[in-house]
């Protein structure tokens, strides 16, 4: 048997590797490498939106200016979005107008934004700070002022409100007149008197004397449009005149439907020179609301007893409301010189006295 013998040095086969060529293009591989790319391209944009929000929440609902106080703020009725969003930073509300208005005009806040008085607190988030003004809860108080009403009334008014300025009001109503036409021939001894427009307000409970008075004033001057102006001065008369008069018309009439008809014997008396004799005057000068006057109430030594002084007080005697200051640029000198008052409060009115007489004697009886 011939044995087999190994060659050692005899070649070895080499064994290769299988080669791995690139995947087509088209192919399932290539396919999901690019999947996977545009994954990656969306997840980067993701994030991105990611950073974009985070940082526009830190905007809206976190950042804001390091103060804590408490400030006024008043929205007017036809205030814009940049009058509220630069009041709102320079008090220190809010830290950026701009980041404000921005957000409101993407978010269509804007128009939601209530008018009023706020007593907000300094250092808001852009998103604390337009939630109460949306609201409309402004922190403030309701006060009526009655048509009518005299400065010291207007003050017994405010006594009641809380609001924190009122135990000055009288004093600065007294004081203080910045309207040009508050001031007539003669100096009133109550600046304010007539010119604190009787109405209804809303007050913020830390006001003072001042901003309440300033409130009042710009109200008048308001309600006093250029047409009134012109009829005035069409009249020959001052606003000064106009609100004096209106006042007595104000006090002296019960009933709105008396207002012209008093007025007109108002423009009678002055257009012939005889003394006005308006009760309303005299209670004013008493200072006190008297159920009936006396013969010796009417000799009171006051600028403001129109029984003993010719022509016009030296000013209003209350606020008038606009109907009474309508009736007054309304009326005309007529043919009526008296009118008294029957017990439901509506007037008579008479050409003489003896008809006055006649008339007020139907009315209460002889007086002998």
């Amino acid at each position: 048997m011939d044995d087999k013998k190994t060659n050692s040095g005899e070649n070895k086969p080499e064994v290769k590797a299988p080669e791995i060529s690139s995947p087509e293009k088209g192919s399932p591989v290539d396919r999901i490498r690019h999947l996977t790319q545009k994954q990656m391209a969306a997840l980067g944009c993701g994030l991105f939106a990611l950073l974009i929000l985070a940082g526009g929440f830190y905007f809206y609902a976190v950042d804001r200016p390091s103060l804590s106080g408490k400030v006024t703020i008043s929205v007017p009725k036809e205030a814009t979005g940049t009058y509220i969003a630069d009041m709102l930073e320079k008090k220190g509300v809010i830290k950026s107008s701009e980041m404000f208005r921005f957000y409101m005009r993407i978010l269509g806040d804007g128009t939601k934004l209530q008018s009023g008085v706020y007593s907000m607190h300094q250092g808001l988030s852009i998103r604390e700070a337009a939630q109460e003004l949306k609201s409309g809860k402004a922190d403030t108080v309701t006060v009526t002022i009655p048509e009518g009403s005299t400065v010291r009334q207007m003050g017994e008014i405010f006594a009641k409100s809380g609001i924190a300025g009122t135990p000055d009001f009288v004093k600065e109503a007294s004081t203080y007149g910045p309207l040009p036409y508050m001031y007539g021939p003669v100096a009133a001894p109550v600046k304010g008197e007539g010119f604190l427009f009787a109405d209804t307000y809303s007050f913020p409970l830390d006001y003072t004397a001042r901003q309440i008075c300033d409130v009042m004033y710009k109200r008048t001057n308001e309600m006093l449009t250029p047409e009134i102006r012109r009829e005035a001065e069409a009249k020959h008369m001052t606003l000064h005149d106009l609100i004096t008069i209106a006042s007595m018309v104000e006090r002296e009439a019960k009933f709105k439907e008396d207002q012209v008809p008093i007025a007109s014997v108002i423009l009678k008396r002055l257009e012939v020179g005889m003394p006005l004799q308006i009760d309303a005057t005299v209670q004013y000068a008493l200072g006190a609301q008297k159920e009936e006057l006396t013969v010796a109430d009417t000799k009171i030594d006051s600028p403001y007893n129109t029984y003993i002084h010719p022509g016009l007080p030296p000013g209003p005697i209350g606020s008038p409301g606009m109907e009474a200051i309508r009736a007054v640029l309304k009326a005309q000198p007529g043919e009526y010189l008296y009118y008294v008052a029957k017990e439901d409060g509506h007037h008579v009115f008479t050409k003489t006295y003896d008809e006055h007489r006649a008339e007020t004697e139907t009315i209460y009886g002889s007086s002998s």
